[in-house]
This record gives C-alpha cells, sequence and structure tokens, in this order.
C-alpha cells in the first residue's frame, strides 16, 4: 500500500511504499531535522529537503536531500558498475514507490526523457548543407544514419534505429506531418 506525503511549497503530493514511510518515520536524524515535514517540490518536479546550517564561523553549511535517492540508497540493490543514477521508470517523480525506482546509467536517463534541444525540433537530426542528417549515439560513438531531404526523414530514420538498438524509449521523435 501507498502512502501519500503532502509537498510543503506545492498542491502535489509524493507516494512512498508502507514500510518506506515507516523506516523515514523511525529514522533518528530524518526526525530530528523533521524531513517529512519540510520535503519540497524542486522545479523540475522531484521531492526534496534542503536546509542551510550555520556554522559556528557564521558560513552556512548548505544540506540537500533527494527523496528518490534516499528511497534507493536505503532500499533498492545497487549494481557495482560505475557512476549510477536513479530513474523514475513511469518518468513521474512524484512516484516514489520502490517498484518505480531503479538504479541506471546516465545514457539510458537521457535515452527515457521526451525533451528534444535543437532548432529543428527532432532528436539527432542536425543541418548538413541543404540537407538534413540524423545521428545516433551509441556507446558515448556517433553513428552517421544518413542524409535526407527533410527533418522528418531523418527524424524517422533515428526512431527506426533507436528502437533497433534500444526498444521503445521516450526519447523517439515524435514527427508532424
Amino acid at each position: 500500500m501507498a502512502v501519500k506525503i503532502p509537498l510543503k511549497n506545492s498542491n502535489y503530493s509524493v507516494s512512498v511504499d508502507d514500510e518506506v514511510y515507516q523506516k523515514l518515520i523511525d529514522d533518528p536524524y530524518l526526525k530530528k531535522i523533521n524531513f517529512l515535514e519540510n520535503l519540497r517540490c524542486h522545479s523540475r518536479g522531484y521531492a526534496f529537503y534542503q536546509k542551510n546550517w550555520k556554522q559556528p564561523n557564521g558560513t552556512y553549511r548548505n544540506e540537500t536531500i533527494y527523496l528518490h535517492k534516499l528511497i534507493a540508497e536505503k532500499f533498492l540493490p545497487r549494481p557495482a558498475e560505475g557512476k549510477l543514477w536513479v530513474r523514475f521508470i513511469d518518468g513521474n517523480p512524484n512516484n516514489c514507490l520502490l517498484s518505480n525506482l531503479e538504479w541506471t546509467s546516465l545514457s539510458n536517463v537521457v535515452r527515457n526523457t521526451t525533451k528534444t534541444d535543437n532548432q529543428y525540433g527532432y532528436r539527432g537530426v542536425v543541418k548538413s548543407g541543404k540537407k538534413y542528417m540524423a545521428i545516433i549515439y551509441v556507446n558515448r560513438k556517433p553513428l552517421n544514419l544518413g542524409t535526407f531531404e527533410t527533418p522528418e526523414e531523418a527524424a524517422e530514420a533515428y526512431n527506426k534505429k533507436s528502437i533497433e538498438l534500444f526498444g521503445i524509449t521516450k526519447s523517439l521523435n515524435r514527427i508532424r506531418k
């Protein structure tokens, strides 16, 4: 069963498993800092706690705790391979249920976002002279998929190769007709 925790600075709440909630309320340090009462919504949607602590010398020490990372560190087995991030499987940062969190690589996190930041509006499409080139990255190396007359054709080539290499992900282009 899930427990909903209201976020202090918004109308949103975050869902956590019963067992996670119980551990959070029983943790002496989290209790001391009023962690659950001071969870807020980050500008990117994550539930987080942040506090500035005045030090004896007059400076401040900032402490930031992201709820999804805290849960993953305490409850999910971490693979031994390199630097890993915590990903929301359904893409919803307010769903911190154990079944919705996983340790993954940065490339997998990026591959499962819909954000496209180029002037053509399609991931993996660049202009090359008067034509458009489709490029996909595999193991940090660019793979040229060819040149095309329109950005839409290049986006389709990107989608086809992406599905072949990585399956259906959120990074597939939505092609305008």
